[in-house]
């Protein structure tokens, strides 16, 4: 791994606080980046569905939730795989890191497979129960039908992407994300609208060009098998990576047979990770049920607020799994103090950022939203949602970036806690009062979860300060 013999990333002296900060980025930007690209496809993506009218956008957005309820599940295998490969890289194990790999695809493979045959039969079910109107439920279901054709080679991407971050490599999973992105934006392109004529036209009148730009005209199924094909090529371009040991850590052709100590280890990390996600998630779905009891063009401004904001997630993802990554190799090498300061900075950074998108938010609100649709009564809904959102930046910056280098150390069970505090215990109950018996509508519902994300983020700074997760054993 190139960065890994440019910068020994557990060899670096507690007071050299300029080398630590290039180590930070040198595993932050990747990773930003490729929430960057999978940002800006979603925005286009969501842009070209938006343009089908509110019954495709609503359609896409309540198939998210069911997604990140998925990731949720996978969240077991790829955090505890990503934190006992860091520790086995840290003290040099190289061997201990494959055998991980090895075992967080195998289960992965035979978890994936049961949930998409689960996908392929009850597809519209998921979108009905979640309370969808009539006119969305089969257009959803249709949409989540067809992505789950490729969900094996999707969470097989997922698990083992976190191995590679956990050996410390950002720049594979980068680049191997980057490829299947254009590749869902030009199959958006061919697939979602029908063939038409694009003409560039001079002031004057004189045609500059004018061409025939082939399509499917397959509206919100065009998406759905764009998104499926993409999401299936970066998962097989994974699997070719790891297989032909050109990384550090690599998968075998001969060993098929589960090793139960490894799994239980990697059970034990990621397994309060994995109720996390589904806490977080579930309760994304619960949410997204309350909004959806405020009508169709309010959750179409939900959806597209929530699209916009995950513009700040790039930074925040990319500052996570550094920390996860630099805690994880610190607290491997038997150095806790290292361990500590990489969390701290990759914090103070994280923050940074986040403050300055939460800027733009406030200011810029009205724009982010009319990027996706020229409906002025969805553009106003978004703007308010995405301008009280910005107050929230720093805090949802700490609770992404120490809850990752709290991961990193194996103390995942706060952060289960927290989640679940902040999440069912907050953003809930405050959304169902401020919707049912204040009449607050999307105010009240996005203002829940500002206060979600400052209670999460006073009790995450607390646990991480206590340095009790650098005595936790994996």
């Amino acid at each position: 791994m190139e960065a890994a013999n440019t910068y020994p990333l557990t060899q670096i002296e507690t007071n050299n606080l300029s080398q630590i900060r290039k180590i930070v980025l040198m595993l932050a930007w990747p990773a930003i980046m490729e929430m960057f690209l999978a940002t800006l496809v979603q925005f286009v993506d969501t842009a070209m569905v938006g343009s089908l009218g509110a019954v495709a956008i609503a359609a896409v957005g309540i198939t998210n939730s069911p997604m990140w309820l998925l990731m949720g599940v996978f969240a077991a295998l790829g955090v505890g795989s990503t934190v006992l490969v860091a520790r086995f890289v840290g003290a040099g194990n190289n061997e201990g890191a494959d055998k991980v790999a090895q075992q967080s695809f195998l289960m992965g493979t035979s978890l994936a497979l049961l949930i998409t045959v689960l996908g392929l039969l009850y597809a519209e079910q998921i979108p009905l129960l979640m309370g969808a109107a009539a006119d969305v439920v089969p257009v959803a279901g249709l949409y989540l039908r067809v992505v789950s054709v490729t969900f094996i080679l999707t969470f097989s991407s997922f698990t083992l992407s976190g191995v590679l971050r956990g050996a410390g490599d950002t720049k594979t999973p980068m680049k191997v994300n980057a490829l299947a992105n254009i590749l869902n934006v030009v199959a958006n392109f061919l697939l979602i609208f029908p063939s038409r004529t694009v003409s560039i036209v001079l002031p004057s009148g004189i045609t500059l060009l004018e061409t025939t730009i082939p399509g499917a005209g397959l509206g919100v199924l065009g998406a759905a098998i764009a998104t499926a094909a993409s999401r299936g090529v970066a998962g097989i371009i994974i699997l070719y990576i790891l297989f032909s040991g050109r990384q550090r850590v690599k998968l075998s052709l001969h060993n098929w047979s589960f090793d139960w100590e490894i799994i239980r280890r990697i059970i034990k990390v990621g397994l309060p990770a994995s109720c996390e996600r589904l806490i977080i998630s579930s309760g994304f779905m619960l949410f997204s049920v309350i909004v959806l009891r405020l009508g169709t063009v309010q959750y179409a401004a939900h959806h597209l607020a929530i699209v916009a904001e995950s513009i700040s997630y790039m930074p925040g993802f990319g500052f996570s799994m550094a920390a996860t990554t630099l805690v994880g190799q610190g607290l491997g090498a038997g150095k806790p103090q290292l361990a500590e300061i990489y969390g701290y900075m990759t914090w103070k950074m994280g923050m940074m950022v986040m403050g300055a998108m939460g800027i733009l938010f406030f200011l810029f609100a009205p724009y982010f939203i009319a990027f996706f649709t020229s409906d002025p009564e969805i553009i106003a809904y978004g703007a308010m949602a995405l301008r009280l959102v910005a107050f929230a930046q720093i805090p949802f910056a700490t609770v992404m970036v120490l809850t990752g280098a709290l991961r990193g150390a194996g103390d995942t069970v706060w952060p289960l806690i927290i989640g679940a505090i902040g999440m069912w215990g907050v953003r809930l109950v405050l959304a169902w009062v401020m919707v049912t018996y204040l009449n607050m509508g999307l105010f009240g519902v996005w203002l829940a979860m500002v206060i979600d994300f400052w209670v999460r983020g006073i009790i995450t700074v607390i646990r991480y300060r206590s340095s009790h997760w650098q005595t936790i054993k994996v």
